[in-house]
């Protein structure tokens, strides 16, 4: 026999209870209490939470302390963690962030961005490289619902009611605060649209177009429901509309569990593949039964089973020893002040299809008896579990009538309820991620309150330049100006795209450094300048004190005396003159950056270099076999884009990124010299983002702890073992056990995805950056695209018709 439930006709075919509409308790909203009316006479409330990311003891206290509320009998409290395809508000945020902002491109790129993360809310994120295909799930959005229903004694709540309720619903809040949830009440709109994405998973559904508000002249009942849903149902099946629905129950839970192990039901956190990869919620229905007549029933259990545990029954039971440990247990806890509740768990997973929704069933009992908890499929029960397991759709009838709660005590409910999650990023969608299961996360350097600054470090091959490209497209998109110093020629194709500025430096270029006609305020800027001019005499920074201090005073006179005029000839030439020998000797060791000298053409002359364009590249790669000039180059660069971020429009984002030049400054005049730099750029809001290969870079020298410190954020990709031991032992890097465990795991798959283990002010986690093709080939360095990019680009085309064409050579279309 097969049930059709139906919310398009009202001509009364069926009867009134078998609308769909039927089939949800709520009726009316409050707006000005936050209460919800519904029809099992009862009033709720409901909040829609952040999950944790981590848990302690304090925090499971806070959690115990929620459930030993004093909340009326029968009272049900609901959590509902839910892998919900509606990403619409956090999307439309990063399409805010751009407003202010139009570029013939960039808008684009990022509105393509948008358009490929909410594709993949809907059908698998599946990709290839040469080695084959890879399923990286659904994106997703990890939504925690707490509802409470309080029960009322009539249809109708009196005033004392509705007073009593709120209070109490102020106390949840408060608690739920306390806890780190970050709750927000649900006003009606907020129910609408949450209940809608749950039950209309069809391509054209109201909410998925913004349709889902709430109507104050029909009951909330009446729309959740979309005129096409139907629900159908069978022995073999549930379904809402087209879309597949399993339901399960948890028949036996663990014996034991710790407070954050339910962190496990939002996937494997380690990237390994037992997740699973669909929609689904894990609801816990928390009971308050009439206390005396529960603790009566339970004093009578236990009487009966402490005897027979004490007698021959226990030969023939060895169970009853089990049973009456659990009892001891719960009046221990019970004396300690804990509350009897009545707990049911369940799983409802959404697919599109029967195999994928009975092979995501399978995936997930296998999964959860890793945790020890024996889930089996609700096949005849499966539409009053799945009803009961809607946002502030339980019924206190079905405690008794499902037989899918089980007794215990609230602390014992405290570690078990679904509020843990995965980190979902930053805050800010400058960038957009997702997790190893699907969390779509967000990236930014802006989310912190002290600096803005980031170091990368990243093993050969793990994906830092693409990494960089996306990260510093997406800032340009919001109207940023970007600065690269690199070597290496990895952002070529990103500056050609975006029509930068691309400068080499090498014997044919026509490019001249000098520091002196940019300075701003002498006084504030000497240090910098004297650790530059050191750089130049000397590679290793082996002037002694007496010569730094003799070399500050020469340049302070010589600036009273030519002011911007200054060149590196008048400092020479006066340290060659003075009476000490080692004075004049760092008038030698200056030669080479003279006018006379091999390098002086870069130094010695009127300053020819203008930042204006938004997209600047400075290609040292030509400058390899001369480290002494590549180290000066590289200071005088970072000196003069600073200048750039303080004359420069003050509410523009500036981004230094300095790759490949890690060697360049770990020796030498470097340290005070970055120092003031990043002084500098956070006091006028620039940020400076340096890349390495290691972690133990950034601690073996002054200049790498001083770019540490300096830096509120930090992205690791792929390290080794060996390293990630290493800043452990050492303890380099403030992690948990947990935290050095999660970036042991952190790996990249060339062509598929890269990851990268994000340490902010705001959290940590480990995102997977996916793009389309086109974005895949602009970004990449493998020699074989580059090579496919160049044979166009030698017939004439530009880079974005060249990398149009391999796409469309290799099949690729969707750009």
């Amino acid at each position: 026999m097969e049930v059709i439930v139906n919310r398009g006709l009202k001509d009364r075919l069926y009867p009134k209870e078998m609308e769909a509409s039927g089939l949800v308790p709520v009726l009316a909203y409050d707006p000005d209490k936050g209460i919800y009316l519904n029809d099992d006479q009862t009033l709720g409330c409901a909040f829609l939470c952040e999950p944790l990311t981590y848990g302690d003891e304090k925090i499971q206290d806070r959690v115990t302390e929620l459930f030993n509320q004093l909340f009326p009998e029968e009272t049900t409290l609901q959590f509902i963690l839910f892998r919900s395809p509606d990403v619409s508000a956090k999307l439309a945020s990063m399409l805010a962030l751009r407003d202010g902002f139009r570029h013939p491109l960039l808008t684009n790129v990022v509105k393509e961005r948008v358009k490929f993360m909410r594709k993949y809310t809907n059908e698998k994120l599946v990709t290839k490289n040469r080695k084959g295909t890879y399923d990286n799930g659904l994106i997703q959005d990890l939504k925690l619902i707490v509802t409470v229903k309080f029960p009322i004694t009539n249809p109708q709540p009196t005033k004392a009611e509705l007073e009593k309720v709120y209070n109490l619903k102020e106390k949840v809040d408060s608690s739920l605060r306390a806890i780190g949830l970050q709750p927000r009440e649900m006003d009606a709109n907020m129910l609408i649209r949450t209940m809608s994405t749950m039950l209309n998973w069809g391509p054209n559904a109201s909410w998925r177009d913004g349709g889902a508000n709430w109507e104050h002249d029909k009951t909330i009942a009446d729309q959740v429901f979309d005129f096409g849903t139907e629900i159908r149902l069978d022995k073999h099946s549930l379904m809402l509309g087209d879309q597949h629905v399993r339901v399960m129950s948890a028949k036996k839970m663990p014996p034991a569990f710790f407070f954050g192990s339910a962190m496990a039901f939002v996937g494997d956190i380690t990237g390994g593949s037992s997740s699973v990869r669909e929609n689904y919620m894990i609801v816990a229905n928390v009971f308050y039964p009439p206390s005396q007549k529960t603790k009566d029933r339970l004093e009578t259990k236990r009487k009966i089973t402490v005897n027979q545990a004490y007698g021959p029954m226990l030969k023939m039971v060895p169970v009853l020893a089990e049973k009456k440990g659990d009892f001891d247990v719960m009046y221990g806890a019970l004396g300690d002040g804990a509350s009897i509740v009545q707990v049911s768990y369940s799983a409802v997973i959404f697919a599109p299809t029967r195999e994928r929704v009975q092979s995501a069933a399978t995936s997930m009992a296998s999964y959860w008896k890793e945790s020890r908890f024996t889930l089996l499929e609700d096949k005849f029960i499966s539409l009053p579990v799945f009803l009961n397991s809607l946002p502030m759709c339980t019924d206190r009838k079905a405690v008794k009538h499902l037989k899918r709660y089980k007794t215990m005590t609230s602390k014992q409910a405290a570690v078990l309820v679904p509020i843990f999650g995965e980190w979902k990023g930053t805050g800010t969608f400058h960038a957009a991620l997702m997790s190893r299961n699907g969390q779509l996360m967000s990236a930014s350097l802006h989310d912190s309150d002290t600096n803005k600054n980031l170091v990368i470090a990243a093993e050969s091959g793990s994906g830092k330049s693409f990494w960089a490209n996306e990260l510093l497209l997406s800032y340009m998109s919001e109207g940023a100006q970007v600065w690269v110093i690199d070597a290496g020629k990895s952002y070529q194709n990103l500056s050609e795209v975006l029509d930068g500025d691309f400068l080499q430096f090498n014997e044919s270029t026509n490019i001249c450094l000098n520091p002196f006609p940019l300075v701003n305020d002498y006084a504030d800027e000497e240090d910098s300048l004297v650790s530059l001019v050191a750089a130049m005499a000397s590679e290793k920074g082996l002037l002694s004190e007496l010569q730094k201090a003799q070399l500050k005073r020469v340049m302070s006179e010589l600036w009273e005396k030519h002011g911007k005029e200054l060149k590196v000839d008048h400092i020479a030439d006066m340290c060659l003159s003075d009476e000490d020998q080692r004075v004049r000797d760092v008038g030698s060791q200056l030669f080479m950056f003279t006018s006379k000298g091999n390098y002086g053409k870069y130094f010695a002359f009127d300053n020819n270099v203008r930042f204006s364009n938004p997209f600047t590249v400075l290609e040292l790669d030509e400058l390899q076999g001369r480290k002494h000039l590549r180290q000066v180059v590289l200071l005088q660069l970072i000196y003069q884009i600073q200048q750039e971020v303080f004359l420069g429009e003050p509410n523009r984002k500036k981004i230094c990124f300095i790759d490949e030049a890690w060697d360049l400054l770990k020796e030498g005049e470097v340290a005070t010299f970055i120092e003031h730099a990043y002084r500098k750029f956070r006091k006028y809001g620039g940020s400076v983002i340096i890349a390495t290969q290691s972690i133990n870079d950034l601690y073996e020298n002054t200049v790498g702890r001083a770019i540490a410190e300096n830096s509120s954020s930090m992205h690791l990709l792929g390290q080794t073992a060996e390293t990630v031991e290493s800043v452990r032992e050492s303890k380099r890097l403030t992690l948990s056990e947990g935290g050095f465990n999660l970036l042991r795991s952190v790996h990249t798959v060339a062509g598929v995805y890269s990851e990268i283990f994000i340490k902010s002010k705001n959290g940590t986690g480990v995102g997977r950056l996916i793009v389309g093709e086109y974005p895949k080939l602009m970004y990449s360095t493998d020699p074989v695209d580059r090579n496919d990019i160049n044979r166009y680009k030698k017939q004439g085309m530009n880079v974005h018709d060249a990398i149009t064409q391999v796409l469309k050579d290799r099949g690729l279309n969707d750009v």
